[in-house]
């Protein structure tokens, strides 16, 4: 038989670690690029291929939660959640960063199965906005702002409070790039296209 390696030991057990010697939750994320580096297509909705989506899904399967932002989720109406026959479509459980309470009130993620628990992260007291989501079975974490490392260590913490120990982040570049510049996470899927977008 083969010998396996060190690196694939560690590799393999990175969020069992992670999740024991730490006090945050395991962290990765996931982001789609164009040939030329571009994350948006103004003209279509998909950049990447359909086995990359599907590959995403896959991954989803891996976490607890998908955390996303109200941006990302207006601008792509997307459920976030993993449709690959055979698995719980009602999972992962969905959390979504909306400081300002931006979320469009028609979303198909608001006719979620009462199975799966969504979050919202917000800074905001906006009352009527958040009764409406409350009453679809939303909860909400509040938080003063997401700016430092002391913030995001709050928003980790308060998600492992819940349960969440794995964590799978599909942001725009905004927030990755917050992320990783207070070196919140473990790896980072990139899933890079074949065509350039250009002034697409």
């Amino acid at each position: 038989s083969e010998k396996i390696s060190i690196k694939t030991y560690r590799d393999f057990y990175q969020s069992y670690f992670a999740i024991h010697n730490n006090k945050l939750p395991y962290a990765d994320a996931k982001i789609a690029v164009s040939k030329d580096f571009f994350t948006i297509n103004k003209k279509l909705r998909w950049i990447t291929s359909d086995l990359s989506r599907k590959r995403t899904h896959l991954l989803r399967s891996r976490y607890d939660c998908v955390v996303s932002t109200s941006k990302s989720i207006n601008t792509d109406n997307s459920l976030l959640n993993c449709r690959i026959e055979g698995f719980d479509k009602n999972k992962p459980d969905l959390v979504i960063i909306d400081l300002n309470l931006k979320l469009k009130k028609k979303l198909k993620l608001l006719n979620f199965n009462p199975k799966r628990k969504v979050f919202i992260v917000t800074k905001t007291n906006k009352k009527k906005k958040i009764n409406f989501f409350k009453k679809r079975g939303v909860k909400f974490i509040k938080i003063e702002s997401l700016k430092t490392k002391k913030d995001f260590n709050f928003l980790l913490l308060e998600l492992k409070k819940r349960n969440f120990n794995r964590i799978f982040f599909e942001t725009g570049l905004n927030f990755l790039n917050s992320l990783m510049k207070n070196k919140k996470l473990y790896n980072l899927f990139m899933f890079q296209s074949d065509k350039k977008l250009g002034k697409k």
